[in-house]
């Protein structure tokens, strides 16, 4: 199955390596991420009855670069699997596997007038803090967008549109999509560095959804925002705030905000830090606007906690939104190893209607946990490293009951993962 793919990709590669000698620019390289996790409750509490699960996972990357004048062009195939999840087997051998193999890049990028350059196909979309748009590598599929991109750019002021438009099928007709994916993304973001210490940037982003899988019918959610960032030799620190208006997938009204801030001091080998995120959420009393902050394709993992709680936040937060504040304080053991412990607190944003009867009170309370996070990342060299981690998480009461446990049963959960990713250069040419 795989033999047409593999001699179409060799033969790409012998193409764009006899167009080297025209002083273009070549590159061949990988990825090979293999992680190790012990899951004792990661992503919902554990419960009573339930062991721990151990796996392996595994992303495999090809990555193809080339560059001449004013084109440049990447391309990127990969692998996605769990050990041990193939299908087709019999017990003389392996023969086969869910379809893992996908387009991970596929995009050629025009430049022109200087400063002009035009980006179509398969990208990512990656910008300030990634609250509205992210790469989210820490899942290993990542997350990609079919779009086209227009960006300006200058030593201090840089500006990106982008459009897309999404279908299931090469229709002939109708433009029905499932409602749960978004149909259309547009946007534009500027960013204006001031000076060598401060810069700014703002971003307007329609995101349009099927009011059902079955109409035409699509609704556009508008995010609004700025970012600001200030940095020293010493000092990290940035600050974002988001507005969304418009409608929902249902064609509810949106009134929704996202509110974070940081700021990471280094002194000797510590770099201690604080911040925290604020999510709005629905109020119990109203049912006329949509209050929940939607994260669309924003960052999860690497914000709001390593054990990714609060990955589908009407679920986690029973549409009450999100409040995380957080600590952390990284050491710099050496120049190849780095440990870090972060602790985050979480509340609810908003109230949430109370519906246990064991807890008295019109609404739940607002704390949900508390989580710990320790890692630490070796960088054995420029192409090979290893990073791993442990984390716990403390419930509270309101967390139980959004996740269906009875109060006081909840048992502290935990997670540890160990992952080496190697990036090898198989081939690079000027």
């Amino acid at each position: 199955m795989l033999r047409p793919f593999l001699k179409a990709l060799i033969l790409f590669i012998i193409m764009l390596i006899a167009a080297n000698q025209a002083k273009s620019q070549f590159s061949l390289s990988g990825e090979f991420r293999t992680r190790a996790e012990a899951r004792n409750g990661y992503g919902e509490l554990i419960k009573e009855g339930q062991n721990t699960a151990f796996l392996i996972s595994q992303r495999t990357r090809v990555n193809i670069l080339y560059q001449k004048d004013w084109l440049k062009t990447g391309l990127s195939f990969q692998d996605v699997r769990v050990w041990g999840d193939e299908l087709i087997f019999n017990s003389t051998g392996i023969f086969g596997d869910n379809a893992s193999i996908d387009l991970n890049e596929a995009w050629a990028e025009l430049n022109f007038l200087k400063n002009s350059s035009l980006k179509i196909g398969r990208q990512y979309f990656d910008y300030d803090d990634s609250r509205l748009l992210s790469a989210r590598n820490w899942n290993n599929h990542s997350v990609k967008y079919d779009a086209v991109r227009y960006r300006y750019q200058n030593m201090n002021l840089s500006v990106d549109a982008a459009f897309s438009l999404n279908n299931m099928a090469d229709n002939r007709y109708g433009n029905q999509y499932i409602s749960t994916k978004m149909k259309t993304l547009y946007f534009v973001r500027i960013q204006q560095k001031l000076n060598q210490k401060l810069s700014i940037s703002a971003i307007a982003l329609g995101s349009g959804f099927m009011q059902s899988d079955t109409t035409e019918s699509m609704n556009t959610r508008v995010s609004l925002g700025t970012y600001i960032s200030y940095q020293t030799d010493r000092l990290r620190s940035w600050a974002s705030y988001y507005h969304q208006l418009g409608k929902n997938n249902m064609g509810t009204k949106v009134n929704a905000w996202n509110l974070n801030a940081r700021a990471d001091y280094k002194t000797g080998k510590l770099s201690p830090g604080i911040g925290f995120s604020l999510i709005s959420g629905d109020n119990s009393n109203s049912t006329d606007s949509d209050n929940l902050f939607d994260l669309l394709y924003g960052v999860r993992h690497a914000t709001y906690g390593y054990m990714d709680y609060f990955n589908n936040m009407p679920k986690a937060t029973k549409n009450g939104g999100l409040n995380d504040l957080y600590g952390v304080v990284a050491f710099e053991a050496s120049k190849k190893l780095t440990l870090t412990a972060e602790y985050h607190y979480f509340a609810l944003n908003s109230k949430v209607l109370n519906t246990h009867p064991e807890i008295s009170g019109t609404y739940l309370a607002s704390p949900l946990g508390s989580e710990i996070d320790l890692w630490f990342i070796i960088r054995f060299s420029e192409q090979v490293a290893l990073n791993g981690g442990y984390s716990v998480m403390i419930p509270e009461k309101s967390m139980e009951v959004i996740q269906q446990i009875k109060p006081g049963k909840g048992l502290i959960s935990s997670w540890g993962w160990l992952q080496l990713t190697i990036k090898p250069t198989f081939f690079k040419a000027n």
